[in-house]
């Protein structure tokens, strides 16, 4: 959309409405509208948004719900995000010491939208941060990782407190996501220690 987005794009797609919904500029982001055939664009404003976008997510539970993540670190969750120009959000992690980098990837438990994880990616920063309660306070659960980037976390559908992360030295896992203790491992068996972008299941 015009000069706007990001190199590689992040987006996702909301299947129940048909819509695409993509980073644009700062404050903004993009909506697409029937994204298989049709050329319908809005740019939507979100004053919360204060830099660019940099990962999407759409609600697996709230019909219409849209998290946000951008390059400062703010985590911000848009209701309704399907309709207007101008919308308001919910910055979720506002005054977290150490949460202000960039923002990777957003991951929401399905069946549990109060549980919620999102990944900075970065050196010498706590990379991956967990909140039970929609965003009322938020743990560090890098535990054990070496000092490395984190930039994609999958939890396991059937037991949420499993976690599989891609980083800068390939796959971990983890069995049990418990804030500072928590105990990660390679999962690179058949795999090269190399850098790991994104998971998809």
């Amino acid at each position: 959309y015009g000069d706007n987005g990001r190199f590689i794009n992040p987006t996702d797609y909301d299947d129940s409405l048909n819509f695409l919904y993509a980073a644009l500029s700062t404050n903004n982001y993009l909506r697409w509208n029937n994204p298989q055939s049709g050329s319908s664009f809005t740019p939507v404003r979100v004053p919360q948004i204060t830099a660019q976008v940099s990962a999407v997510t759409v609600s697996p539970n709230v019909i219409r719900r849209v998290y946000f993540g951008s390059s400062n670190g703010r985590i911000v969750r848009v209701d309704s995000a399907d309709i207007d120009t101008v919308r308001n959000g919910t910055h979720l992690n506002n005054g977290v010491a150490g949460f202000t980098n960039y923002v990777n990837c957003i991951e929401v438990e399905k069946g549990n939208e109060n549980h919620i994880i999102a990944i900075q990616s970065n050196y010498g920063v706590s990379n991956i941060w967990e909140t039970k309660n929609g965003g009322t306070s938020w743990t560090a659960c890098d535990g054990n990782l070496p000092d490395m980037p984190v930039r994609w976390i999958l939890l396991n559908p059937s037991k949420p407190w499993q976690a599989i992360i891609a980083t800068e030295l390939g796959v971990w896992s983890t069995d049990s996501l418990r804030g500072a203790t928590t105990d990660w491992q390679p999962s690179n068996a058949g795999l090269a220690n190399t850098r790991c972008t994104m998971l998809k299941l």
